[in-house]
């Protein structure tokens, strides 16, 4: 494990979530890499480790990430994590990758829970073709002008919000999308696991009354009918690609 950085995905809300994998990785790592002490220092000790950990923010993360990937070079290795789910997706932490890259480190990924692809699979909008955007911008104004772009085509959005802003961000939806389907998922995999799905209005209106605390992940349909994945041109039906001799699914999009 010398000379590595393990970018591992924690449990996004229930501590059982945690991988077989991602444990056995942070009892071997010498140290845990993590935006949260309080948060990382739960999750080791619901899994009984000990480790010392070095925390990034946005503010410090260029400095630290220097300082995590000389260590790293020297011979040590390291456990990536973030406050939920997947290191470096709207969270703190692709610095520290880049600069052990550029230090010649090895990045390996320990993949685990995702609320956006958890929120997506219990969604029953267009889980196969998804734009992710992660946090709105705070100002109004700006925010208006980023959901007006990308809710403008066909596929599903997905989005993070505060408990503080989701009532704004509802509305500016709604007048945005109008009465698209909308599903809002509120501190998922807890004990408290909320979703309210319906028309953007409704949704809208009934976060807005709960006013409750926590995360919160939200999917809006995509814009017109749901069309199947094209099939590729000259392909039969039934047909099915294959490369080195081995099935493919895969289909390049434009």
């Amino acid at each position: 494990m010398q000379n590595t950085l393990y970018v591992i995905g924690t449990p996004i809300g229930n501590l059982k979530d945690i991988t077989l994998r991602a444990m056995e990785a942070l009892r071997d790592v010498d140290f845990v890499v993590a935006e949260s002490r309080e948060r990382a220092l739960k999750l080791l000790a619901h899994l009984d480790i000990r480790k010392p950990i070095f925390t990034i923010n946005t503010f410090s993360e260029e400095n630290r990430a220097k300082t995590i990937a000389g260590e790293l070079r020297r011979g040590k290795s390291a456990a990536l994590i973030t406050a939920a789910g997947t290191p470096a997706i709207s969270d703190p932490g692709d610095a520290v990758v880049r600069k052990c890259y550029e230090a010649g480190v090895e990045v390996r990924a320990i993949p685990g829970p995702s609320a956006v692809t958890a929120a997506l699979s219990i969604s029953g909008l267009s889980p196969d073709r998804f734009l992710f955007y992660g946090f709105l911008p705070l100002k109004k104004g700006k925010k208006r002008k980023i959901l007006r772009e990308i809710l403008s085509g066909p596929f599903s959005v997905v989005l993070f919000e505060s408990p503080r802003r989701i009532g704004e961000t509802l509305k500016l939806v709604e007048e945005e999308a109008g009465e698209r389907m909308v599903v809002v998922c509120r501190e998922m995999t807890k004990v408290y696991e909320e979703v309210t799905r319906g028309p953007a209005g409704e949704v809208a209106d009934a976060v807005t009354r709960a006013d409750a605390p926590g995360e919160y992940t939200v999917i809006v349909g995509g814009k017109g009918r749901r069309e199947p994945l094209d099939r590729i041109e000259g392909e039969e039906e039934g047909e099915v690609e294959e490369h080195d001799g081995r099935p493919c699914g895969h289909i390049e999009l434009e």
